[in-house]
């Protein structure tokens, strides 16, 4: 669940898998007796509450809460589980689906949950001049292009005449098809999105009305005006039908923007859950020795490479960058980590260990392949983010690598991750940032399209290769997951030839909780205050 302001400043994902835990007996915490908790999420405030707007990950926490997705994996199986569908089938060639929806559900303002909801919802989303940020996922849908205009590279696209996806289809009040541009295996397994939530229709008429007032149909809903700057205050909302109901009563949501903040209120006793920031990783264990749990991410961090930029088109010299940053001692720096050898999380099927051949720390190759490439004259500039406490130091550890082992001029740039996001977005951003990524939906597919194919919705690079585009289209078309997954290792293959991203490391977090909590874990679905239990 994809971006998250992080420690080195863009996006990094939510899922998790379990590593150890403690014992949950911490002292701290906000009461006892109680079925409530409050959570603190290190990020700025949030500005508005549309899941069909957001791929950011403290806005995707929210929405978790609010929305229920058409399908989840389950936390103790693993399989795929109905929440609002009642079935999702594809024809024989995986290219049609039909979305059928449990009866009786509704929104949280009395609505009932239709076909059309998502059908209208999907619609608005995937119409390009909107500018709603999972606009991208419906890519693969017959018909996007349409609504999706070629536009200049950092541009919204205009208005169209065509207002719907030609491959959405509403059949009847709880019966929806759609029909892809080409077969699509992984398909079903991308519905428990949360970015694909529906929206009610008094909420569609006017979006920007409701920006601060969602109506969901998950388990909770708004219990208190909310502007922006203040906590999140939610209510269970005993509407909900679906599967795996939270316990929590009520859940506070508490944007505090530094994380070293957000933790030092977690141990004045003021908030129930906190993720642990990069300067506590030494510490944690023993400043809350029994409220702790770790836990691997599944997902990947990486140093991003500006291909809209001339200076660094030439492989070589992305090769030569990669082999002069020496991953294990970073690795150390950053804390509970590991060198990255791929651009797949490790727990993924389809993962190879050291599928990148340019991920070795080796200096003399690494000027070998410089000079190859004509050289670097011009200043590096590496931005990092000023809400992070280590943002500064970890941009420095990679610049000095780069001037010591290449003999570059490295300059830094300090900003709101927010603003980094903005300027690289619009192709204005100079130089080198961070990036991170986590699964949407477990499968090696979602670490290639979103962040590789020409017009994926977290392109953080800029890049394009008609050539990658081609074999993640025959992935796609590839019923047999076995078949698709060497399909698309060879899309990872070309990624990493070219290196719009560089692998950096793959890591595990933190968390400490309340005494009066037990975070779940699930090796599937990783950690969740949202689904803790009460004690």
């Amino acid at each position: 669940m994809r971006r998250l302001t992080g420690v080195l400043g863009v996006t990094v994902g939510l899922a998790l898998l379990l590593s150890s835990c403690g014992d949950g007996k911490s002292s701290s915490g906000s009461g006892s007796g109680d079925k409530s908790e409050i959570i603190a999420i290190a990020a700025d405030p949030l500005e508005y509450i549309n899941p069909l707007n957001e791929n950011g990950s403290p806005g995707i926490q929210v929405a978790m809460a609010v929305f229920a997705p058409l399908v989840t994996t389950d936390p103790n199986t693993g399989k795929l589980q109905n929440v609002m569908a009642d079935s999702i089938t594809p024809d024989k060639t995986s290219q049609t689906w039909t979305v059928k929806l449990k009866p009786g559900n509704t929104f949280q303002n009395g609505q009932a949950l239709t076909a059309k909801d998502y059908v209208d919802s999907w619609n608005m989303t995937a119409q390009g001049s909107n500018a709603w940020k999972n606009n991208g996922f419906f890519s693969k849908v017959e018909g996007y292009d349409a609504l999706n205009p070629p536009t200049p590279d950092g541009a919204t696209p205009k208005p169209t005449s065509v207002k719907t996806l030609s491959g959405l289809k509403q059949v009847d009040d709880l019966t929806f098809t759609v029909k892809l541009k080409v077969p699509f295996s992984q398909f079903g397994l991308t519905l428990q999105y949360f970015g694909l939530a529906p929206l009610p229709e008094e909420v569609r008429k006017n979006p920007d009305a409701y920006k601060r007032k969602p109506i969901g149909n998950g388990p909770y809903k708004m219990a208190a005006d909310w502007n922006a700057g203040d906590d999140i205050k939610l209510a269970k909302w005993d509407g909900y039908k679906g599967p795996n109901a939270p316990e929590a009563q009520s859940i506070t949501y508490r944007f505090i923007p530094n994380a070293d903040t957000a933790y030092n209120e977690f141990l004045a006793g003021n908030v129930d859950f906190v993720d642990v920031p990069p300067t506590k990783v030494k510490t944690f264990k023993s400043d809350a020795p029994d409220g702790w749990v770790t836990a691997v991410s599944s997902g990947a961090n990486y140093l991003v490479m500006p291909a809209w930029d001339a200076r660094y088109k030439n492989p070589k010299l992305r090769h030569a960058f990669s082999m002069a940053i020496d991953r294990k001692a970073f690795a150390d720096l950053v804390g509970l980590s590991d060198p990255a050898k791929g651009l797949i999380a490790p727990d993924i099927d389809g993962y190879r260990d050291n599928a990148c051949k340019y991920c070795d720390y080796d200096p003399a190759k690494a000027k070998q392949l410089l000079q190859e490439a004509g050289g670097f004259s011009d200043p590096v500039i590496i931005s990092y983010s000023t809400t992070s406490a280590t943002g500064q130091i970890f941009a420095e550890a990679i610049g000095n690598m780069l001037r010591q082992n290449l003999g570059l001029t490295v300059k830094y740039s300090g900003k709101a991750g927010s603003d980094i996001t903005t300027l690289a977005d619009t192709r204005k951003l100079d130089g080198l940032r961070f990036s991170g990524w986590g699964h949407d939906y477990p499968s090696i597919e979602d670490y290639l399209t979103p962040m590789f194919k020409s017009n994926g919705d977290a392109n953080f690079a800029g890049y394009n290769n008609p050539a990658l585009d081609a074999v993640l289209a025959k992935g796609d078309a590839e019923p047999d997951q076995e078949k698709a997954i060497k399909i698309y290792q060879q899309a990872e293959d070309i990624a990493l030839e070219d290196m719009p991203l560089i692998p950096l490391y793959t890591k595990s977090n933190a968390y400490l909780h309340s005494a009066k909590i037990e975070p779940r874990v699930s090796k599937y679905v990783g950690v969740s205050a949202l689904y803790a239990t009460f004690k």
